[in-house]
Parts: C-alpha cells; sequence; structure tokens
C-alpha cells in the first residue's frame, strides 16, 4: 500500500511541477525572439506530453 501510495505522490508532484514549467514558458514566450520561441515550443510540447503520460499513468492507479 506504500509503494501505492509513494507512486501516487511522485505522479502528482510531477504533474504540478511539468505544469507549472508550462506555464512559465508560456508567461516568457512573448518576450521571446524567433529562434528562442522555436525553442520554447519544443519544451512546451514536451512538457504537454509529459503531462498527459502523467495522466495516463494516474487513470491506472
Amino acid at each position: 500500500m506504500t509503494e501505492k501510495k509513494d507512486n501516487l505522490s511522485k505522479l502528482l508532484h510531477d504533474i504540478r511541477a511539468k505544469c507549472s514549467s508550462l506555464k512559465s514558458a508560456a508567461d516568457l514566450f512573448k518576450d521571446c525572439s524567433a529562434e528562442e520561441k522555436k525553442e520554447m515550443i519544443s519544451l512546451m510540447s514536451n512538457a504537454a506530453k509529459d503531462i498527459s503520460r502523467h495522466l495516463n499513468e494516474l487513470e491506472k492507479e
């Protein structure tokens, strides 16, 4: 039972962290150069994919 609770806590922590990172990147996006925007989009896309993966794992809990 503890292992399942630990996994749940880790998943929720990871989701919060990725959401926070995504929000920060979105806030900074408007001030980026064109090259930086491409990189930010890639980082934001990866964060969104991670969030989706974590949510899928959470559904299985």
